[in-house]
């Protein structure tokens, strides 16, 4: 499906903020609410837009987010889908990623910091019982604070020259209580589900869904709103690229080119992790090769070198973004 410069813009007005309703996006591109409407279900349809999702601050709630890279040895296809079935069925694990390059695949855990040692252990030991000859290398690091900016590698008409970001995993923590928590993992997977279907899965009121969520955007814990695309449909391919520095004087300046790169959409910060890590949409290798050849010039005082790895699926998605 080609994309004609109004759906461009219907992706790109969601990707700032995807729990807008359909009137308020219409007026913004000054067209009817049945045309607008039509488009994103077309988009849908289509396989393009494949959810619109809440982002998080989850230390807000008392969370560490883990992300841990896998590398397979002897691992049949049969076998890494049982094991993404697997994951899925666990509460903590949020997000996982096919990857390919460096590392096979990724997820992102979860857990509560009053019993984090444990948890993870415990997680940790029951995968290895069963997967331990299965993997050749890993690599573990604490995921936070991320700086997440709204996608423009796909437009071709004038934008704001500042990105929306929104910034994930820097706490502190706030006063909330198990129905919140409930909310947030219901709702962030679906920001445009009615609130009262969500209510009745619940078991409360619409309104009270409506005023906690509203009390949640206010505290930032709900620190934005995107949406989930399918890069390959558009002709296009998501990669995650570490920066290796050998000084880090420069870096603010770093981060304020990156943020504003068309083609770069999020920063991450880790402990544990890469010197700088970086997340991208291109049109393919080549395309990666010449806008990182192109930072390294830029920069070519303080970054020694890079690596990069390609991400192609997301078996599981929910509470940390792509």
């Amino acid at each position: 499906m080609g994309l004609d410069r109004l759906d461009k813009r219907i992706i790109y007005e969601l990707d700032q903020d995807s729990s807008q309703p359909v009137s308020t996006l219409a007026k913004r591109l000054k067209r009817s609410k049945e045309v607008v409407n039509f488009r994103i279900h077309r988009l849908e349809k289509e396989k393009i837009l494949l959810g619109c999702s809440a982002i998080v601050d989850m230390a807000k709630l008392g969370y560490f987010t883990f992300r841990i890279y896998l590398r397979w040895q002897n691992m049949t296809l049969h076998e890494k889908q049982k094991f993404h079935e697997r994951l899925a069925r666990k509460e903590n694990v949020w997000t996982t990623t096919v990857l390919h390059g460096r590392w096979d695949f990724a997820f992102f855990v979860g857990i509560k910091s009053d019993r984090y040692i444990e948890t993870f252990h415990n997680l940790w030991n029951e995968l290895m019982k069963s997967y331990k000859d299965k993997i050749a290398e890993t690599k573990i690091a604490i995921y936070a604070p991320v700086h997440n900016f709204n996608k423009r590698f796909f437009i071709d008409f004038e934008v704001p020259e500042d990105p929306v970001e929104r910034v994930h995993g820097r706490g502190p923590l706030i006063d909330f209580d198990d129905l919140d928590e409930r909310i947030i993992l219901a709702y962030s997977r679906d920001v445009r589900v009615p609130l009262t279907a969500l209510a009745d899965d619940l078991g409360v009121t619409s309104e009270t869904i409506r005023q906690r969520i509203k009390k949640l955007e206010q505290k930032q814990v709900i620190v934005g709103y995107k949406i989930n695309l399918n890069l390959p449909r558009m002709g296009y391919q998501g990669y995650r690229v570490d920066l290796l520095l050998n000084s880090v004087a420069r870096n603010k300046e770093l981060f304020e080119y990156i943020k504003h790169h068309k083609y770069f959409y999020q920063i991450n910060q880790s402990i544990g992790g890469a010197d700088f890590e970086t997340e991208i949409v291109v049109k393919n290798l080549s395309h990666l090769l010449e806008i990182l050849e192109d930072v390294v010039l830029r920069f070519r005082d303080v970054i020694k070198g890079y690596e990069y790895f390609g991400y192609s699926e997301f078996p599981t998605l929910s509470i940390v973004p792509d």
